[in-house]
């Protein structure tokens, strides 16, 4: 298995290449499944925040779901080219998860980190550096790939991101998954949180 761009020249070259294409595919379709019936279940999915959107396959599997206004930010502007969504409801904009800020009086229902986290040193702090830009019963879902491996770095960065939203004094854990897919013998850990406020 190749290692991750780095870059978002890097991140053009794969798109461009049709590197990230699977995921499109029905056995990478669970946690975005359970993204939409979480989001969809708080009265959350009016509004999102997409952070990491790649191709916008987030906004393609939320607009039937009564999808108001979807935001897509991604540090590929290639992926973004790829993407299929409305102008009138969808913006798409570059950027870098650790320094994006939406624009002024912008909040979202919901902020979705499908699979970017894993580029964070610190995921718990970007997360949290999100919550001034949710509504007030605004909710966050993260999923995150967890190897076979237990003490691969993905999944040390699955438990300090777990750890820190662990924290009753600052988060809700509403939900919490482990979805694997045996077709793919994959899995993935996902959460659903609420700020306290």
């Amino acid at each position: 298995m190749s290692k991750n761009a780095s870059t978002a020249a890097g991140w053009d070259e794969e798109y461009e290449a049709g590197r990230w294409a699977f995921l499109r595919s029905l056995p990478e379709s669970g946690r975005y499944g359970i993204i939409g019936m979480w989001l969809n279940l708080t009265e959350s999915n009016a509004e999102v925040l997409d952070i990491g959107c790649g191709e916008g396959l987030l906004y393609e599997r939320l607009a039937p779901m009564g999808l108001k206004r979807y935001v897509g930010v991604d540090l590929s502007p290639a992926s973004l080219k790829i993407a299929n969504v409305d102008p009138e409801i969808a913006s798409l904009r570059a950027g870098d998860m650790h320094t994006f800020t939406p624009n002024e009086g912008e909040t979202f229902s919901a902020i979705v980190f499908n699979e970017v986290l894993h580029f964070a040193e610190d995921p718990g702090a970007v997360v949290a550096r999100y919550v001034p830009f949710l509504k007030e019963d605004g909710v966050i879902a993260f999923s995150m790939y967890a190897p076979n491996k237990p003490t691969s770095g993905a999944n040390k960065l699955i438990a300090k991101l777990w750890g820190a939203t662990d924290d009753e004094a600052k988060w809700d854990v509403l939900d919490d998954y482990r979805l694997t897919s045996d077709k793919k013998n994959v899995t993935w850990r996902m959460r659903l949180v609420k700020p306290v406020r």
